[in-house]
C-alpha cells in the first residue's frame, strides 16, 4: 500500500493576498539574510511555505525547522532499506553523496571527490573525498547484488531520471529499494529558467513522479511511498523491487577448510 502524507492547509490560505504583497515589498533579494530571517521569523513554516507557493521564491526554513528538514529527508530515503535489518547488515549506496552524507555505512558515490571547475553553479556543496566515481546510469555492479540506494537532492541534476531509475533497479536485489528525495520545483525554482552547467534538469513533483512510475516504472517495482513528509521544500518517494530479500552472510564454517585439512587433501599452496 502506498504511504502519503497529506500536505495543505484545511480551512483558509494562511496567508491573505494582502499579506503576501506586504512581504514581497519589505523583503531582501537575499532569501537568507539577516532581515529576511528576522521578517519571516514572524511567521509559521506553513505560512512561509505558502508564500514560496504563491511567489515563486524558495521557502525559507528557520532555525531549529533546518536540521528536523533535513533529519526527514534522510529518514524518508532510509526507508527503502530492506525491513528488520540493521544498516550494518546491508550494502546500500548512497548516489549524489556530495549532496550529503548520510551515513559511514553507506557506500558514497558521485562523479567528483572535489570541485572540478571550481565551484561551478549548480554544483553540489559538501563533496566527499572518499567517494567512488561513476556515472548515475553507469554503476559498475552486477544486476542484483546491491541491498538498497539512496540518493537525496541528486535525481533532479539527471537528464533522464526514468532511465536512472531502471538502471538502479538493475542493480538492487530482489526485495530491495530505492529511496529517492527531490526538490518540489514550486517551492524552489522554476528547472527551465536553470542555466547552471550542474543545476536541475527538469521540475519534480509528487504528481510527475506518480505518472512517471506508472507509464514507465509501475511493471518493474512498487511504489512503495510518496511525499511523505510535512515539509513542502521536497518530497520523497521509494521504490522496491518485487520479490524476496536475501542478506549477504558469511560461509558457514562448517564449509571451510584449514590450512591443515589443505594440505592433507594435497591443496595446500607453499614454496617447498
Amino acid at each position: 500500500m502506498l504511504r502519503q502524507v497529506l500536505k495543505w492547509w484545511r480551512n483558509e490560505p494562511p496567508l491573505s493576498d494582502e499579506e503576501v504583497a506586504s512581504l514581497v515589498s519589505q523583503m531582501s533579494p537575499d532569501l537568507t539574510s539577516a532581515s529576511n530571517v528576522e521578517l519571516f521569523s514572524k511567521y509559521t513554516t506553513e505560512q512561509r511555505e505558502y508564500f514560496s507557493l504563491k511567489t515563486g521564491r524558495l521557502v525559507l526554513y528557520i532555525g531549529e525547522e533546518v536540521p528536523l528538514v533535513l533529519k526527514a529527508e534522510e529518514d524518508a530515503a532510509l526507508a527503502a532499506a530492506p525491513k528488520g535489518y540493521e544498516l550494518s547488515q546491508l550494502q546500500g549506496l548512497n548516489i549524489g553523496c556530495g549532496a550529503r552524507t548520510i551515513s559511514p555505512l553507506l557506500l558514497p558515490v558521485d562523479i567528483m571527490r572535489q570541485g572540478a571547475f571550481g565551484q561551478a553553479s549548480g554544483e553540489h556543496g559538501q563533496l566527499c573525498e572518499s567517494a567512488f566515481l561513476a556515472l548515475s546510469d553507469e554503476l559498475p555492479f552486477k544486476p542484483n547484488s546491491i541491498d538498497f540506494i539512496v540518493a537525496l537532492h541528486m535525481l533532479e541534476h539527471v537528464e533522464e531520471p526514468v532511465n536512472v531509475l531502471r538502471h538502479w533497479l538493475e542493480l538492487v536485489k530482489p526485495g530491495g529499494g530505492i529511496g529517492i528525495v527531490v526538490p518540489h520545483w514550486r517551492y524552489t525554482w522554476d528547472a527551465r529558467h536553470d542555466e547552471a552547467p550542474y543545476g536541475h534538469k527538469w521540475n519534480p513533483s509528487p504528481q510527475l513522479v506518480k505518472r512517471l512510475y506508472d507509464e514507465h516504472l509501475a511493471d518493474l517495482c512498487e511504489l512503495e511511498a510518496l511525499d511523505t513528509y510535512r515539509y513542502k521544500i521536497s518530497f520523497d518517494f521509494v521504490l522496491r523491487k518485487p520479490g524476496k530479500f536475501v542478506p549477504f552472510s558469511p560461509p558457514p564454517m562448517a564449509g571451510m577448510k584449514s590450512g591443515k585439512t589443505r594440505f592433507e587433501q594435497g591443496l595446500f599452496l607453499h614454496d617447498e
